[in-house]
């Protein structure tokens, strides 16, 4: 701590003053944690969201292109395949 100066109000402000240091550190400690976890949140949920959008187009993706194989199978031509699609 710091030197004593022989003045007791002095000392007492001075052991004051490092306790609301200490507090003010321990308060931004816990606001930095707080944020880290709301962030950490968010992003979970951004990437989600963004897996679910990915997953969602693959599989029209892949629907598509069953439909597609099924449709030239039967002999439909890529104008009629184009069309039905389209519409």
């Amino acid at each position: 701590m710091t030197e004593e100066t022989g003045v007791s109000e002095i000392n007492k402000a001075v052991v004051i003053m490092h306790e609301m240091s200490e507090d003010e550190k321990i308060r931004e400690m816990a606001r930095l944690r707080e944020k880290w976890i709301l962030d950490e949140n968010s992003n979970r949920e951004f990437f989600k969201r963004q897996g679910l959008e990915e997953g969602r187009a693959e599989g029209r993706a892949e629907g598509e292109a069953n439909v597609i194989s099924k449709l030239l199978k039967r002999g439909f031509s890529e104008e009629e395949i184009r069309d039905i699609l389209n519409s």
